[in-house]
């Protein structure tokens, strides 16, 4: 399958993703309010905690290895088995393990229905092997896949939440979601591409870089999901939705920043693999551009008009949230930069120990800052240590990726999104007197736009922006 088309897959379903959560995330923090809004997010950190240290690295291992293997289905039936063997084991371990911690930690021993539901999430977890179709190149099936679950969990959210009290029917919908992604994909691969799969333990080859995975994963982890579990601990839930509810508006962000991530790894590695350095910097160059164009414009918007988009997006009663916001806006930026050399580059060569020393230096700043800053600060003590850890990650990665590569970065794309931002920022400013939260955000929003359009088409006709928006093969 074409680049070409892969990356039109992973538009639609990154744009499909972006626009059913801005219909159901404002939906459900309104309806739960902040107190079980903290409750499913706390037990969601520990789920997600698990299934990091369940899966072992292996998403990302599978979609290099299953892509090396390409051509050869009974090499990669044989890495499947292994690696979904091996998954699962883990998870019956972990789940186990979060059960017991549901009698331990009062939190949790209050909300044991949803840490009952976080244990079967870890288990469907492990056969969704999204990987194998990342690896394959398959984004068309998986985002017409993606495409009906989303649509079934929409309608399931809207019929079934419909009270504060309503946290368990929710979580339930997030782990139904899981679980058909599993039965889907794997039965897809049972019954139309496995070359044969039985459970089996032979995954001696695969431990090592595993291991090394793993590590960069359980460092990532630390700043991205323990940092909800130590702020939970410390506080209490309406602390946590302080933090974690802005947190997801951002994560919004990253999942169009990341879209081309994982239609990158295969080719990027295959470019390689052929002694093409050139061809995989045109294409870091490219993406990081898409970076750029992205999160520049959400960090200034919401440095300027975080009250404006949490009214909008979430209501009233997390307002409060108003500086975690304007802290955290600038971390898409930072993890976009970091993806493109890191997850787009050095893994795909296969530099998997950089990115872990960058991990591990993450977890240090994070470790270190959470601990310091969350019993003066809480929410806001959080988010200072999100932003801290992911600049340091992003500093390691820029500097081992500058000696593997000629980082290319496109100045005159960046003096154009700057100067749009530079002259729509005091339009939106003088237009708070007059207009208020979503108007004021969409008059923000086109004006933007139109500025944007205007600079590219009279001065600035930057080559990069001509071929999106010929749709010509930019990639």
């Amino acid at each position: 399958m074409g680049l070409k088309k892969n990356m039109v897959s992973n538009v639609v379903l990154t744009t499909s993703t972006i626009v059913i959560s801005f219909i159901t995330f404002p939906y459900v923090t309104r309806t739960l309010l902040p107190q079980n809004m903290g409750n499913v997010l706390f037990v969601d950190a520990f789920t997600q905690y698990f299934i990091v240290f369940s899966s072992l690295g292996i998403p990302f291992y599978g979609v290099r290895e299953i892509a090396r293997f390409k051509g050869s289905k009974a090499q990669q039936s044989a890495l499947v088995s292994s690696l979904v063997s091996l998954q699962l084991g883990l998870s019956v371990l972990f789940s186990g393990v979060f059960l017991g911690l549901g009698f331990f930690i009062p939190a949790l021993a209050s909300n044991f229905n949803l840490v009952v539901l976080g244990c079967l999430t870890i288990m469907a977890s492990t056969f969704s092997i999204e990987w194998f179709y990342q690896g394959t190149e398959n984004f068309t099936y998986i985002t017409k896949r993606s495409l009906i679950i989303k649509l079934l969990s929409v309608a399931a959210i809207f019929l079934l939440v419909r009270q504060a009290n309503s946290h368990t029917a929710y979580y339930f919908i997030l782990f139904a979601v899981v679980l058909s992604n599993a039965l889907l994909n794997f039965g897809n691969y049972l019954f139309k591409l496995a070359g044969g799969f039985k459970v089996t333990f032979n995954y001696r080859a695969h431990l090592r870089p595993l291991l090394v995975l793993f590590s960069i994963n359980i460092s990532v982890s630390v700043y991205v999901i323990l940092d909800t579990i130590i702020l939970g601990l410390f506080t209490d839930a309406i602390n946590v939705s302080y933090y974690s509810i802005p947190l997801k508006l951002v994560k919004m962000v990253w999942v169009i920043v990341g879209g081309s991530s994982v239609v990158l790894i295969p080719r990027v590695a295959r470019y390689y693999t052929d002694n093409n350095p050139a061809e995989a910097a045109g294409l870091l160059k490219k993406s990081l551009s898409l970076v750029f164009i992205v999160t520049i414009p959400f960090a200034v918007l919401c440095l300027f008009f975080a009250k404006e988009v949490l009214f909008t997006v979430f209501g009233t009663k997390y307002l409060a949230a108003q500086v975690s916001l304007q802290i955290l806006s600038v971390v898409p930026l930072i993890i976009g930069v970091c993806s493109v050399f890191g997850t787009q580059f050095l893994l795909p060569i296969g530099h998997e120990k950089s990115i872990l020393h960058a991990s591990v230096c993450g977890l240090v700043v994070s470790l270190l800052l959470n601990f310091l800053l969350i019993p003066h600060f809480k929410f806001i003590g959080s988010a200072l240590a999100c932003v801290a850890a992911e600049t340091a990650v992003c500093a390691f990665i820029l500097a081992k990726a500058r000696k593997q590569i000629n980082i290319q970065v496109d100045v005159a794309l960046l003096c154009l999104v700057a100067a749009t931002c530079a002259i729509t920022l005091p339009v939106g400013i003088l237009l708070k007197m007059y207009l208020q939260n979503m108007l004021l955000l969409v008059v923000v929003g086109v004006t933007y736009i139109l500025i944007f359009a205007s600079l590219q088409y009279f001065v600035f006709k930057n080559a990069f922006i001509n071929s999106l928006l010929a749709f010509k093969k930019a990639v």
